[in-house]
């Protein structure tokens, strides 16, 4: 009988066929177990709530806390403690948390001292007023359509539609104004509950904030130890490249809608309409939206002015048009470093997909997700490209039909537009010229030289 030689790679099979039969067996339990899955992952982010706000807040403080514990605490406290380095670094870092929590809780409670008073006012208002609105409704309508054909019409449809509000309110509303409470009741009761976990995450991102170089070191000590060297590596520079491109759009997106939201303040009270600062947190807060915020955020702010003045509705519509044109083509080319790279298609997407997971919060962080997980495949079928000598353009595959697997020369299925021609001839020169390719390995592995390569492809190229 022969001597079994043992050989690494069996078990690294063996190990990676467990592990796809363990998935696959789990994914479709997962698929028939949706219901209760989603109960259970329910209950577990639920009781992890603090937590996860703790690291979503110390995430988003993290660039302020940077800020000033270098550029401000950091040379003052080493002058406090000229012969201690650590207690120096130590105090900075503490009078950095201060400092920054300070300003973040104090911008909230701005932001509610500012919006309260508006709601209680506009809901006091409507209320007081609501009798009236149909009324000057009316009359704004009959004085709009005078002399038209429509005005019958128009008067007719509503007197239609206030009559089935007040049936709707009579037989609807009243009779289950009991459950109605009792939503409300539990709506209090949710909102209580998720002040309660902010409070206590606030909590926790003071010390993920204090730790976070030792929350970070940790993390990549369980990769280091989960993956090889050169595997890990890859992981820690697409983890790097993650957190600057999230990191840049969240902030850059932030100020943009702050602009925004201070550019739409700041012509309503230039033209004295009702609603000032509610309406233009809310064009500011749904501005995080990409594509269906400035949508969102015009259609209760328009209705809000509506009530007021049907006049000042029309102007606001139109300045609102006007901002997001400039805000589109101005303000966030020159706030955003880099553009999200993704299509139309994929942005909407990335809205509808998360929005639906998610709600309003998916709709916030669903493009920026989509935008990193797009640059990771980006970034590894380009590097596995490289990797095969191959063009990264995308322009070289438009209407390819197959590529020669010795010469690497691309065979096209139809007579090539001058453009793309003329761009292939420019990778292929590149490529001819050892810009990524590598001709020693390709002799290596008895393919042609890159000179014979390079004129059986231009050739090619010329068909």
């Amino acid at each position: 009988m022969k001597n079994f030689k043992w050989d690494k790679k069996y078990l690294y099979w063996g190990v990676t066929a467990f592990c796809v039969v363990v998935a696959s067996i789990a994914f479709f339990w997962l698929l028939n177990t949706w219901n209760g899955a989603r109960h259970g992952i329910g209950v577990v982010l639920s009781a992890l709530s603090p937590v996860i706000y703790g690291f979503i807040i110390a995430y988003l403080l993290n660039k302020i806390l940077t800020i000033f514990e270098n550029r401000v605490f950091k040379k003052l406290c080493a002058r406090m403690f000229p012969k201690d380095p650590v207690k120096a670094r130590k105090a900075a870092r503490i009078f950095g948390i201060i400092v920054t929590l300070l300003l973040a809780l104090g911008f909230i409670a701005g932001l509610f001292a500012i919006v309260l008073p508006e709601i209680t006012a506009g809901v006091v208002t409507i209320v007081t007023n609501s009798s009236g609105y149909l009324e000057s409704a009316i009359s704004w309508l009959e004085k709009t359509f005078d002399g038209y054909a429509l005005e019958p019409m128009v008067v007719e449809w509503i007197n239609t539609i206030s009559e089935k509000v007040v049936d709707w309110l009579q037989n609807e509303v009243l009779p289950n104004i009991t459950t109605f409470l009792s939503s409300v009741t539990g709506g209090v009761i949710s909102v209580i509950s998720t002040i309660v976990d902010l409070a206590m995450g606030l909590v926790i991102s003071v010390y993920v904030m204090y730790n976070k170089e030792t929350f970070a070191a940790q993390a990549k000590k369980i990769i280091y130890s989960l993956f090889r060297v050169k595997t890990a590596n890859v992981i820690m520079e697409e983890l790097n490249s993650v957190n600057d491109a999230f990191g840049s759009y969240i902030v850059g997106t932030v100020i943009d809608s702050l602009i925004v939201g201070i550019l739409n303040y700041i012509f309503m009270a230039i033209m004295r309409m009702p609603y000032m600062a509610l309406v233009s947190i809310i064009v500011a807060v749904t501005n995080l939206i990409p594509m269906f915020g400035p949508i969102i955020g015009a259609v209760p702010s328009t209705l809000l002015i509506l009530l007021e003045n049907p006049t000042q509705a029309l102007i606001f519509v139109i300045f609102t048009v006007i901002l997001q044109q400039i805000d589109g083509q101005i303000l966030k080319p020159r706030i955003h470093s880099s553009r999200t790279g993704l299509s139309g298609f994929w942005i909407m997407f990335a809205i509808l997909f998360f929005g639906g997971l998610f709600g309003i919060l998916g709709m916030i962080v669903g493009v920026p997700v989509t935008t990193v997980l797009y640059s990771m495949f980006r970034r590894l079928n380009n590097r596995r490209l490289r990797g095969r000598s191959l063009p990264e353009d995308t322009a070289f595959y438009q209407g390819l039909e197959a590529i020669d697997p010795e010469t690497l020369a691309p065979t096209y299925a139809a007579p090539e537009p001058e453009e793309r021609s003329s761009r292939v001839t420019g990778i292929l020169s590149k490529r001819k010229k050892g810009g990524k390719s590598a001709p020693a390995a390709e002799e290596k592995d008895g393919a042609e030289p890159e000179e014979a390569r390079g004129a059986q492809t231009k050739e090619e190229t010329k068909k």
